[in-house]
């Protein structure tokens, strides 16, 4: 399973798609690329692997 680790600009947002879980990396990265498109605020979202919560990729807007 894996999830997103938001960082958002100007506070906390309440966002679905930052606390689900994904069966797969490639679910997680359309999900982040989605989530980045569709809210302004978020400028980082990284994907990591539970329940170890290891790194898997990071996300930045450029």
């Amino acid at each position: 399973m894996f999830k997103l680790v938001t960082t958002v600009r100007g506070g906390a947002v309440n966002l679905p798609a930052a606390s689900a879980k994904y069966a797969s990396a490639d679910d997680a990265k359309e999900a982040a690329k989605q989530l980045m498109h569709e809210h302004q605020r978020v400028v980082r979202v990284m994907i990591v692997e539970e329940p170890s919560s290891r790194f898997v990729e990071w996300f930045d807007r450029s």
